[in-house]
């Protein structure tokens, strides 16, 4: 799996002192205070991720993180991260409790039937604000969504990159 986390992307600046608005890609925004330093990378690729920052500050405005980040002391040179991914490596990643994943644990998975017939990959999650769906990638290239209930979901196996699910009649028109 992947070594790093996204957890912000830098909107703009904030201020004349260096500060940076981001915007979170975390399930918690208050998780910036935990942290002590971060990476930062041009792109959202997470090779990309090559400058590592010490946090000085940590403030909330509205849905945005305001960042203080040593070594940035200008609006000028907060500029310049405009745009550009914040990303923590793993072991700085908050710990899962039970029945919980992160998202990329299970992008690419294979996805079964209950009779263990392959039906596709996952291709994408989306969270919709009462629960997530899965966009599954059938063999012939078409899609179809299935939300992550126990009514349709019924294993899911990150050591062997499966999930096990009951489609509900419909859903796979």
């Amino acid at each position: 799996m992947s070594g790093m986390f996204r957890i912000g992307v830098v909107t703009t600046t904030h201020g004349v002192k260096g500060a940076v608005k981001v915007y979170p890609t975390t399930d918690d925004p208050r998780r910036f205070l935990d942290l002590k330093t971060l990476l930062y990378g041009q792109t959202d690729r997470e090779e990309d991720a090559s400058r590592k920052y010490e946090i000085e500050k940590v403030q909330f405005f509205k849905n945005q993180v305001i960042l203080k980040l040593k070594g940035v002391e200008d609006m000028d040179a907060a500029l310049l991260l405009k745009g550009g991914s914040l990303w923590i490596p793993d072991e700085d990643a908050v710990k899962l409790q039970e029945n919980e994943f992160f998202i990329r644990d299970f992008l690419g998975a294979r996805v079964l039937e209950e009779t263990d017939a392959e039906i596709g990959t996952i291709y994408d999650i989306m969270e919709t604000g009462s629960n997530f769906v899965f966009e599954i990638r059938e063999e012939s290239g078409k899609s179809f969504l299935l939300p992550v209930i126990r009514d349709c979901v019924l294993h899911m196996d990150r050591e062997n990159s499966t999930v096990t699910v009951h489609v509900l009649e419909g859903l796979r028109e």
